[in-house]
């Protein structure tokens, strides 16, 4: 189908394409026959190509469109006999590259990668599966990744679903090994294109495509479920997610093709061998690290509060008290509380502020976290938007801004319904102050992604078994808004230990999340 394509010609787009095929110029080798005989794209283009010969080629020379037509066209053979892709990729409207599927079929490399988030700042690579020349390939955390390397720049293109927004910029700033791929074909923008609403698994639906029984219904986010689950213990679901990112590799091809297919059949002009497509096999070549190597791994390098201990066990071998507190705006509503002593966690719910106060007064902690906005964004000295500050100062800190930059869902500090939780943070932490506490603020979603710990919204249980596996002994069955308080005393503990990063402004005080930890890092 590429050497029947024009519309990466200059000039040429897809009413004029339609122009040449209807006119039985259907490809490149017809094109530039005619040009080569004289004949100019106007008369090609026009109500009829003149089966005469122009005159000399006096013609043909001044015609700067025909030379670039005949430019375009040589460097699309040269293009074509390299393999080099990305010609077209470039030079092609996005929603033409199907076009191009039946050259690179049998010889993309297809990927896939599984991550524990969204943030490529924060959150980890887990798995990584590929498919390149009917050999599969599969790695799991933290396996290097040189034989990856050497396929993506071996491969004359590779092929993603949404891979150019998500799998590659992921990689790239995770892996300072990682080499660009020479040519990326992405099917996201054509199912889009096909109408098709929804991710890869909906274009599957669309086109009757099922997955093995085992991993019909899983999506991406429980896939971040099954490696924390994994991790935690359970080989079940290591072997679920393993099938399940091979499943998408496997479905690329497949779901290449049948785009391939639709759009097609879509077309004025027959497409030799439309339906005749192959698809690559799937031959094993590289099987990920055996269920028990990735337990001794995550053992291993896991972080966790034995990682701490070394810098805030004092000499009489007793850790720092600290509180964590997961405020709510109304006093009417739950706040979470927790005392923690090392890995000895107490945990409890109140609801007024002299409740806390009283509670934290009496407990002495070395320092508070609370997760709650403690400082106004800047130009701001009151939080309701009818304040004449509202006019000159915003409803966002800087703090917000860094997490959203890193891709971490967080509230502006004065949006409506946060106005009664920053006002009573501000005011809680003031108390505290006013009674010799040291106080920072946290976020227990930013900090839970950056060391590994799944979210409430994820799977309460699962937070629940990740604060475990840090380190911390949790009695009874506490509520989510007391998990969150946990959280919010962890982020008190890198403070104190100086394993922390200050985000937002001087002028407008900054919220504190915890270090990535290196030992998370893949053998880059």
């Amino acid at each position: 189908m590429i050497d029947r394509t024009f519309q990466h010609i200059s000039g040429i787009g897809p009413v004029k394409e339609q122009r040449l095929w209807v006119k039985g110029v259907t490809t490149w080798a017809a094109l530039e026959k005619l040009l080569r005989h004289g004949v100019s794209p106007h008369s090609i283009l026009g109500s009829g190509i003149k089966a005469q010969v122009l005159p000399g080629l006096e013609s043909f020379a001044t015609s700067k469109l025909a030379l670039q037509w005949l430019d375009d066209l040589e460097q699309s053979q040269q293009a074509l006999n390299s393999q080099f892709y990305e010609f077209f990729l470039e030079h092609l409207p996005t929603g033409e590259h199907w076009r191009l599927i039946p050259e690179c079929l049998s010889d993309a490399l297809y990927l896939d990668i599984e991550t524990t988030g969204l943030s490529k700042h924060c959150n980890y690579v887990t798995v990584v599966g590929a498919l390149f020349r009917g050999t599969f390939h599969q790695w799991t955390w933290p396996e290097p990744l040189d034989d990856l390397w050497a396929l993506l720049r071996e491969a004359p293109v590779i092929v993603t679903f949404n891979g150019r927004l998500f799998d590659i910029p992921f990689m790239q700033h995770n892996f300072r090994s990682c080499p660009p791929p020479r040519s990326h074909l992405d099917l996201r923008p054509l199912v889009a294109k096909a109408g098709i609403k929804g991710g890869q698994k909906a274009a599957e639906e669309y086109f009757g495509l099922a997955r093995a029984e085992g991993v019909a219904g899983v999506d991406g986010a429980e896939a971040v479920a099954l490696w924390a689950k994994a991790i935690y213990g359970d080989e079940d679901s290591y072997q679920t997610l393993l099938q399940y990112n091979r499943s998408d590799v496997e479905m690329l091809p497949i779901l290449a093709k049948r785009l391939y297919e639709h759009f097609s059949r879509e077309l004025e002009v027959e497409v030799p061998g439309a339906n005749k497509l192959g698809l690559p096999r799937c031959v094993v070549r590289r099987r990920a690290m055996p269920f028990s190597s990735l337990q001794a791994e995550w053992n291993d390098r896991r972080p966790g509060l034995e990682r701490l201990s070394q810098t805030l066990i004092d000499d009489s071998g007793e850790w720092p008290t600290v509180v964590g507190i997961d405020l709510r705006g109304n006093p009417k509503n739950p706040t979470g509380f927790a005392i923690c002593r090392g890995g000895k966690v107490e945990t409890e719910i109140l609801f007024t502020d002299d409740e806390i106060l009283h509670k934290t007064l009496s407990i002495k902690p070395s320092i508070v976290s609370i997760d709650a906005p403690l400082f106004l964004p800047r130009g701001r000295q009151a939080v309701t938007d009818d304040s004449p500050c509202r006019e000159t100062g915003g409803i966002v800190r800087d703090a917000e801004r860094v997490l959203w930059s890193r891709q971490i869902p967080v509230y502006p500090a004065l949006i409506r319904h946060m106005q009664g939780l920053t006002r009573r943070g501000i005011l809680l932490a003031k108390l505290l102050k006013g009674n010799g506490i040291d106080v920072i603020e946290s976020y227990p979603g930013a900090a839970q992604d950056i060391l590994n710990i799944p979210r409430k919204g994820l799977d309460q249980s699962l937070l629940r078994k990740g604060l475990e596996d840090f380190g911390f002994q949790i009695k009874s069955n506490p509520t989510h808004d007391e998990l969150d308080a946990v959280t919010s005393a962890l982020v008190g503990y890198y403070y104190l230990a100086k394993e922390y990063e200050p985000i937002g402004a001087e002028e407008e005080g900054y919220m504190i999340v915890p270090k990535r930890t290196a030992s998370m890092e893949w053998k880059d």
